[in-house]
């Protein structure tokens, strides 16, 4: 039976079902705005509000804005040594340094730390000594070869004396690098 039906027909049927759907739809809900689009005389009315019986002999309060209200505990205190400043009132400073070096150092100082945590894990791992270390940072040096004239050579060398489990001395921090 299906076969007796072709494109066309399906077509002019699913448009006439449309049709009528939207306009069954529109005449449900839309009924007056409808109307009020071919007769100009109807016009769409909203329906008035209706009272509530709690308004009877309420005072209507003056709206009043956010500014000119009083407030009671004062106006907030900003912290010692804050102070509010517009967007155009402070800027970020160059350091004297080109963009590409600073790139380099915001990505090369992190990897160093990462890469020394890793030397610090393997040594409490296998029980290592200084001399293991030593042998891991020569890989550490190799990787990063740039490291030795990085400005924050020194917090890393702090990194390094805090988190080592033996001592190391100045001298030998210096060195590390080298």
């Amino acid at each position: 039976m299906l076969q007796q039906f072709t494109w066309q027909d399906f077509l002019v049927a699913t448009l006439v079902l449309t049709i009528i759907w939207y306009a069954a739809i529109t005449l449900i809900f839309y009924r007056s705005e409808f109307f009020g689009l071919f007769n100009p005389r109807v016009t769409a009315r909203t329906p008035d509000r209706l009272p509530h019986r709690w308004e009877k002999g309420v005072d209507q309060l003056a709206e009043t804005s956010l500014e000119e209200e009083p407030e009671l505990m004062g106006k907030s205190k900003l912290p010692e040594g804050m102070n509010r400043v517009s967007s155009d009132g402070f800027g970020f400073s160059g350091g004297g340094q080109d963009a590409e070096s600073k790139l380099a150092q915001v990505g090369l100082v992190p990897d160093v730390l990462e890469e020394l945590k890793g030397v610090f894990a393997s040594l409490a791992a296998n029980d290592g000594d200084k001399l293991d270390f030593m042998e891991m940072m020569e890989t550490v040096r190799e990787k990063f070869p740039k490291i030795a004239s990085n400005p924050n050579i020194g917090r890393i060398n702090a990194f390094v004396a805090e988190n080592a489990p033996f001592y190391l001395s100045k001298d030998e921090l210096e060195t590390l690098w080298d």
